[in-house]
């Protein structure tokens, strides 16, 4: 962290001092020079977010940003620092803090919007069932509340738990309330 305050740098230093030996470091440091996760990378699935200092001097700004061309649908997002670890105060700092933000963020009341980065493959109407099964209310409740055809809310959740890569009504449930469905006064 060379643009860091001297307070700043002398902690991370001591928390490094007592979270490993220096022999464990080097050990550390050595497999990660030596471990390529290329393969790892194409394999995964969620949705990815790579925010990385085009001045960082411990791991190469090019190699940030070809991690993040192996992950399918990643996002990468360059940051305007020589920091490995941002800081906050420098601008780039600002800007990690708006891309998480972006990333994460869920939608407000209402907006028939996707809960979270992680369903959105989902259409609106869908999120708006997946609200509802999150509550537990079945598919005959679910219809009468959206307007809908018990037979369409049958089809509409066969189709999300086909995209959230789930067999059942409770794994669907479980998913959805650990993204924030189902709640009182949840965001839909």
């Amino acid at each position: 962290m060379p643009d860091a305050d001297a307070a700043l740098k002398l902690a991370h230093n001591d928390l490094l001092r007592r979270t490993t030996t220096p022999d464990n470091a080097v050990a550390l440091i050595r497999a990660i020079a030596r471990s390529d996760q290329r393969a790892d990378l194409a394999r995964i699935g969620c949705p990815t977010l790579v925010l990385h200092a085009r001045g960082d001097q411990i791991i190469a700004f090019d190699q940030g940003r070809t991690a993040a061309a192996l992950v399918p649908g990643a996002r990468f997002i360059p940051l305007e620092s020589r920091n490995h670890v941002v800081v906050e105060g420098e601008p780039a700092f600002n800007r990690f803090l708006e891309a998480l933000d972006d990333f994460l963020a869920r939608p407000s009341a209402g907006s028939g919007a996707v809960a979270s980065v992680f369903f959105e493959g989902l259409t609106p109407r869908e999120c708006e069932v997946l609200d509802r099964l999150a509550q537990g209310l079945d598919n005959t409740t679910i219809a009468g509340q959206l307007g809908i055809s018990e037979k369409t809310v049958r089809n509409q959740v066969s189709t999300i738990f086909s995209k959230l890569g789930v067999n059942s009504r409770a794994q669907a449930v479980v998913r959805a309330r650990d993204a924030g469905f189902g709640r009182k006064g949840s965001r839909r």
